[in-house]
């Protein structure tokens, strides 16, 4: 027989999600309790929509205060913990119905919290372990004013790891910027470490919430504090050496990286996320060889323990990707081809090896119509995923055919603002001027990129020699009442037209490091070369003298063998070297390609 289950929530000030939590767990609990710590807004009614019982209590900056009075309101048998930015996997459903029937009240339930960071997408998905269900009325409670701990001081109890995902949405950009939830746990944690400094938790929680708004020396400095006398049996201690190799990561401090690597692994055999980090760390370091053991490595384990599991992934499509990534760069397209297809098998959702797939796939020189079928057959959604497939041929310099794939979209649904400003990229760079300009007049000044189209219509009447109807365009703006970006594009353009009519020209900038115009210059750059218009093509490189960006010369000589022009490319990264003193790895990659 099942338990009866009491859903337990606490809320503040992060309403706008609890409709999706609770409907995604409807059909799982017994009752609902919800307690509100904050601000009461019109969710109450939605939380009695579906049965709930809501609460009040007065916030005292101490989330398990607030917990623990969600727990007195239980009655039913187990309790399920939820947060309102939580949503229950339904797929796992079927699993929690299962787990029920046969509780261990001596037991409290880790659940798998898939925690999505920045934007939501696969590629950024933690995933953390957490106590999510437990035995009502058996000496529960939480302790921590925040990160809060689930403990039991009646009895002794046993922890459980359960492949139950809860999906969690409180890390989202716009979710930590409307909360300003970091800035309000800082200075929380803060008050804790001076109350008690020899917490380690605290100061590992501190890190954390540094590590989240990217402020990296202030999340090692906390970090380091919770390693002092470390202990390797405390619960947070793999995650600390994981986000002190991270911070070291993402700093660039590569060898102190390695170095907790090697400390992990001493202690932690399965952890698959630092073998997952050390393959990162030995790409950058042109360590090919060893950099494929560590992934090798990171797949032969098999599935991460769930106490070792963070980075999702790392265990498979992540590390077969890297792989793929590595003989991409090493030119071995087949073995390259085989991981991409490895990587979409074990995540279907991650598309992102469909363009090494399409790189490889020109780089073989397969018939377009083979091309296409076989681009085709990854995909099933039609005409939904046609823009995904426009994009691929796009970013391969198929633009005819990608516009193709736009126009059987656009043929059977309304496409979207950004999709239509696509369109028009492809347009320009097939070199179809006057579908182009015709298409413009569907763009009208409430569009988003309405400014954008505007500036490829200058470049089409330019190409065209429509000098009048380019200035007409050019009129119709007040430079002075765009947007701080656009102001320089527009700038950009103005400079440009002066040079094809050989008029005087204006200095953009003296700043070397004011990047800001260079994109814009580098795309009238290319689209000129594409279009085989080469006389305005040399003019408008005279606008890299506009500017004093010393990455231009770099940034030209791929440009350069982007097109093919492989002898023009080594002598403009010649140049860059010599001049200012600039280059990176794939410039070196570059010199070393034979101009045959």
């Amino acid at each position: 027989m099942a338990y009866e289950i009491s859903l337990c929530m606490i809320i503040k000030d992060e309403n706008e999600n609890l409709l999706r939590c609770l409907e995604s767990v409807k059909d799982i609990v017994d009752e609902m309790i919800i307690v509100y710590i904050g601000y009461i807004h019109n969710t109450v009614e939605i939380a009695k929509s579906y049965g709930a019982k809501t609460y009040y209590f007065q916030w005292s900056n101490d989330f398990s205060a607030a917990r623990n009075e969600s727990l007195k309101y239980a009655t039913k048998d187990w309790i399920l913990i939820m947060d309102v930015d939580d949503e229950f996997c339904k797929e796992d459903k079927e699993k929690f119905k299962r787990l029920i029937t046969n509780l261990d009240e001596t037991t409290v339930y880790l659940f798998e919290i898939m925690c999505y960071l920045g934007i939501q997408s696969i590629n950024n998905l933690t995933v953390n372990l957490n106590p999510r269900l437990f035995k009502n009325n058996y000496g529960y409670c939480y302790e921590g004013v925040i990160h809060n701990q689930l403990i039991n001081k009646d009895h002794s109890i046993k922890r459980k790891e359960e492949s139950i995902k809860i999906y969690h949405y409180g890390y989202l950009d716009d979710t930590l910027t409307s909360k300003n939830k970091s800035k309000r746990n800082i200075t929380i944690l803060d008050e804790e470490i001076k109350k008690n400094p020899q917490n380690k938790l605290n100061y590992f929680n501190l890190g954390n919430e540094y590590f989240s708004i990217s402020n990296e020396e202030k999340a090692l400095e906390s970090y380091y504090k919770a390693y002092e006398e470390f202990d390797e049996t405390a619960g947070f201690a793999p995650k600390l050496i994981e986000r002190i190799v991270m911070s070291n990561y993402n700093l660039g401090y590569y060898n102190k990286a390695l170095e907790f690597i090697e400390t992990g692994l001493k202690y932690y055999l399965q952890f698959t996320d630092l073998y997952y980090f050390k393959g990162l760390i030995l790409v950058i370091q042109d360590k090919p060889t060893l950099a494929i053991k560590a992934f090798e490595k990171c797949i032969e384990m098999g599935a991460t323990p769930l106490r070792f599991r963070y980075i999702y992934g790392t265990d498979g499509f992540r590390a077969s990707y890297e792989l793929a990534q590595i003989y991409m760069k090493l030119k071995d397209y087949d073995t390259a081809y085989d991981y991409c297809i490895q990587t979409i098998k074990l995540e279907p959702d991650y598309l992102v090896p469909l363009y090494n797939i399409a790189h490889i796939l020109k780089e073989k020189q397969i018939p377009l119509d083979e091309f296409k079928k076989i681009i085709e057959s990854f995909f099933i959604d039609f005409p939904r995923e046609y823009p995904i497939i426009a994009d691929l041929f796009y970013m391969e310099g198929y633009y005819e055919i990608a516009l193709e794939y736009i126009n059987k979209c656009e043929m059977e649904i309304d496409i979207s603002e950004k999709l239509k400003f696509f369109k028009i990229k492809c347009f320009i760079r097939s070199s179809k001027l006057d579908e182009c300009i015709e298409y413009t007049k569907n763009i009208f000044q409430d569009n988003l990129y309405y400014f954008q189209v505007m500036m490829y219509k200058i470049i089409c009447y330019v190409i065209m020699n429509k000098y009048e109807l380019a200035l007409k365009v050019i009129s119709g703006f007040d430079a002075n009442k765009l947007l701080e970006h656009n102001k320089k594009v527009f700038e950009v353009y103005r400079q440009f037209f002066n040079l094809v009519r050989d008029k005087p020209t204006s200095i953009l900038s003296e700043d070397e490091n004011e990047t800001g115009y260079t994109s814009t210059i580098f795309e009238i750059c290319e689209i000129m070369l594409i279009n085989k218009e080469l006389d305005k093509f040399q003019k408008s490189l005279n606008l890299l003298n506009l500017i004093s960006d010393k990455s231009v010369l770099l940034q030209l000589g791929k440009l350069y063998n982007k097109h093919g022009y492989i002898d023009m490319a080594k002598k403009e990264i010649i140049n860059s070297i010599k001049l200012f003193g600039v280059i990176d790895r794939e410039a070196l990659d570059i010199l070393k390609i034979d101009s045959v």
